[in-house]
């Protein structure tokens, strides 16, 4: 009996120390826990002052320019808002410096590859490119939006407008049939057009020397680079 007795006050023993160490422990940690209030949005004097609400130190580990965040406010936390945390430990934040804004460059009579970079490498974007006949070389920049020097936010488009090159001039074909063959190339020369080798062919009904046909034909558009082919009628 006294062993069954002894047993029993051992077991009851046992069970107070492990129930008293329980509450021991769970009265410790919620005196010391906290939970991680969510600051990200805050101003950063905000999240600071909800930190010391949780009894959680604070700091602002570095500031970054943000397109969405207005400048002095949060964008990250850590640890993460939620989490437990004993008191006492730091609440990490990183504070937006606001839009990062920038000067555009001068872009006007740089040729369209190099803008291209010099856009990509100072922040800002081509949003469009349109081109125009013009005096200034092929690919060379006329125009540009918005203008050079003008203060704008990093990743802003610019529009630009380039030059395709000289303008064209087109010419009628005028009608050399009958016209002596020496005096039609000269009239082609005179609109800075060159007259390809003279074709000779029979044709009893003009005189010899002069054109019975022509390549292309009167009327017909007709640029500088065009070549115009003489039948020239031969004795």
């Amino acid at each position: 009996m006294r062993l069954l007795r002894w047993l029993l006050y051992a077991c009851l023993f046992g069970l107070g120390v492990v129930a008293g160490t329980y509450l021991l422990i769970r009265v410790s940690f919620s005196g010391t826990s906290a939970v991680v209030p969510p600051v990200v949005g805050l101003t950063s004097e905000q999240a600071e002052f909800q930190a010391r609400r949780a009894h959680l130190l604070f700091t602002v580990q570095s500031e970054r320019y943000d397109l969405k965040s207005p400048k002095g406010s949060v964008v990250s936390q850590s640890p993460p808002s939620g989490m437990p945390a004993r008191r006492g430990n730091t609440l990490v934040v990183v504070v937006s410096k606001g839009i990062e804004r920038i000067d555009t460059p001068n872009l006007l009579g740089r040729r369209l590859d190099d803008a291209q970079i010099g856009l990509r490498q100072g922040g800002l974007r081509l949003a469009s490119t349109a081109f125009i006949r013009s005096a200034q070389p092929a690919q060379t920049i006329l125009a540009q939006d918005p203008e050079p020097a003008t203060v704008v936010p990093r990743d802003s488009d610019v529009s630009i407008l380039v030059s395709s090159g000289p303008p064209i001039h087109t010419f009628v074909t005028p009608d050399l049939t009958g016209a002596p063959a020496n005096r039609a190339q000269l009239e082609l020369q005179g609109y800075g057009i060159q007259a390809a080798a003279l074709r000779t062919a029979r044709n009893p009904s003009f005189p010899p020397g002069t054109v019975v046909a022509q390549t292309p034909a009167p009327g017909l558009p007709l640029g500088r680079q065009d070549m115009v082919q003489l039948t020239v009628s031969e004795p």
